[in-house]
């Protein structure tokens, strides 16, 4: 550092703590970025989500008893199941390639 940019430094410095200013409401009321529906972290919610809801729903015994046979209980489980298997999936890859388990395939052209 310069003797210059000593001095600048004492100065701005020397002072001692700023006056804190109170907040506006103007800056406290900033309106929410948009919302990105079509992302992971939304899928992954809805997968893991409708999964423990089927999952609780077959435990209860409520799907069985209003559609009478088992077939459409099971299909929605195992439906449901893929879509939280497709989740788990992506998790656990980008956390090999993370911690460099595994490494990244070239992408050929």
């Amino acid at each position: 550092m310069t003797t210059t940019r000593k001095r600048t430094a004492r100065r701005t410095h020397a002072g001692g703590a700023q006056p804190q200013q109170p907040a506006t409401t103007a800056a406290l009321e900033q309106p929410l970025p948009p919302w990105r529906w079509r992302t992971f972290p939304v899928y992954f919610a809805f997968a893991l989500g409708a999964f423990l809801a089927a999952y609780v729903g077959v435990i209860a015994g409520i799907a069985e008893e209003r559609s009478g046979n088992e077939t459409p209980v099971l299909v929605l489980f195992v439906t449901v199941a893929l879509l939280l298997g497709f989740g788990m999936s992506r998790i656990t890859t980008r956390f090999l390639l993370t911690r460099r388990f595994a490494k990244a395939r070239n992408r050929h052209p």
